[in-house]
């Protein structure tokens, strides 16, 4: 079972828009069923999915904290196009309590040994390269001009591809054809480097890193090494083609890290690639168009840039005005638009859609704070932190220890760490973490954490 549940959430198409989003992804029914069938084959493993008391008492303190907050905001905003009301964003909130509780339940039940660990991240991998086969490599001869292939980009983006509701991104068929950007199946190209850098390149790069024979080439030891080498250089020219600003800032953090994690003989390769890539990109920018294009178009000359920096403005404002409870899900757009400084409204974008459907949160980080305020985020916080402290003692543990499979089990604390430091990099744009994929991945990293320390007694 553990073999479907990455592949599953490639296909991210939201059907409806009136709950939480991954309630309406094909992968919710799928898991539900998926549960029940692994509750039928293994009765006993009932007990292991029934969150302890501490977990509802969570669950109700961040229910009954959100609806003061929405409380507190409709005395000020009452009813208005820019909030979803108290009653349905409350229920906003608890399809995606339950989304998180599902998550945590498929893989208590469906990852239960070592070689389910590893069917579950390697059906991962696998789902990924056939992904970067059959989606993006024509959407990026899309973008190379390749009108041939615009009827089979379209075609695969009407079934899969997930949209934003009131956005003229996908007027001419799909996302890639209309925009000429990678996105894969996701709405904007943003969130397929997300995808890519958060979700899928912090694994292959703890398998790298850690030199483990995971795909188990037989008498080809090097060849491990170089496909692994090989598997992250293609997710990161992909960050390079989604034309974003967080693919390429993932991409920099993402290389930096590998580098400070690998070791010495891997540095030396990795500063030569590294100058390698250097040059070859100063000379493809004043030499090749397309990659003018790229570092030109949507890095150098971004264009609606000021409603970023105005709704980065607003959000720090709301969260200073409502430090304590925040402003409550569904109602921090409204206060956006409150505090949003004048000049960075003067721009199209704004006033022929912002204005009309509603200021989205461009700068999550800061979002989490406006929308839940101190009395949430700080003891989330400090629940992350304490996983952060518990995973570099477990690693220093495996390094000394040298247990069974110990490559493996350092090679995941690696991934989680570098999932966590490319997630705060992502949240300073956008990033949706309590989507399927990066719950599925986050939870399995904490269970692996937990197996650690009880097979390493600590």
């Amino acid at each position: 079972m553990a073999a479907f549940l990455l592949p599953i959430t490639f296909l991210s198409k939201t059907y409806s828009y009136s709950f939480a989003e991954t309630t309406m992804m094909i992968a919710f029914p799928v898991f539900a069923l998926l549960i029940l069938l692994q509750l039928y084959r293994f009765p006993s493993r009932i007990a292991k999915i029934i969150p302890s008391a501490q977990s509802f008492l969570l669950a109700e303190f961040f229910l009954v904290m959100q609806f003061i907050a929405m409380f507190l905001s409709y005395q000020h905003s009452g009813d208005s196009i820019q909030t979803t009301g108290i009653i349905r964003s409350m229920i906003f909130l608890a399809g995606w309590i339950v989304t998180v509780y599902m998550s945590w339940a498929l893989i208590v039940l469906t990852v239960t040994n070592h070689k389910e660990e590893r069917l579950f991240i390697k059906s991962g991998l696998i789902s990924l390269l056939i992904y970067m086969g059959i989606v993006l490599v024509p959407q990026l001869l899309v973008t190379l001009n390749n009108f041939s292939i615009h009827p089979y980009v379209n075609a695969i983006a009407r079934l899969f591809e997930r949209h934003w509701m009131g956005r003229d991104f996908y007027a001419a068929g799909s996302y890639a054809v209309n925009n000429y950007r990678l996105n894969g199946f996701e709405p904007e190209a943003a969130f397929l480097a997300n995808l890519l850098g958060v979700v899928y390149l912090p694994i292959i790069l703890g398998i790298a890193i850690t030199k483990q024979n995971f795909w188990h080439f037989k008498k080809h030891v090097a060849l491990e090494k170089w496909f692994n080498w090989a598997f992250i250089g293609s997710i990161l020219m992909f960050l390079v083609l989604a034309r974003t600003t967080t693919g390429l800032i993932t991409l920099v953090v993402a290389a930096v890290l590998w580098f400070l994690w690998s070791k010495r003989d891997d540095k030396i390769i990795l500063i030569i690639f590294g100058i390698m890539a250097i040059v070859g990109i100063a000379l493809g920018y004043f030499f090749v168009q397309p990659i003018h294009d790229i570092f030109y178009n949507f890095l150098f000359n971004k264009q609606g840039t000021s409603n970023r920096l105005g709704g980065t403005i607003a959000l720090v404002l709301t969260f200073l005005s409502h430090p304590l409870f925040g402003v409550g899900y569904g109602f921090t757009g409204y206060f956006i638009m409150e505090y949003v400084p004048k000049s960075t409204t003067y721009n199209p974008e704004f006033q022929q859609v912002y204005r009309h459907i509603g200021y989205p949160v461009l700068s999550d980080g800061i979002g989490w704070f406006a929308t839940y305020g101190l009395v949430i985020m700080i003891p989330a916080l400090w629940m992350l932190f304490r996983l952060i402290i518990r995973s570099l003692v477990v690693q220093h543990e495996l390094k000394i220890r040298q247990p069974e499979n110990w490559q493996w089990y350092l090679g995941t604390q690696i991934s989680f760490m570098i999932m966590i430091i490319l997630v705060a990099v992502s949240s300073l744009f956008v990033i949706q973490i309590f989507l399927w994929p990066y719950l599925l991945m986050f939870f399995f990293y904490r269970q692996m954490l937990i197996n650690q320390e009880k097979e390493l007694a600590l």
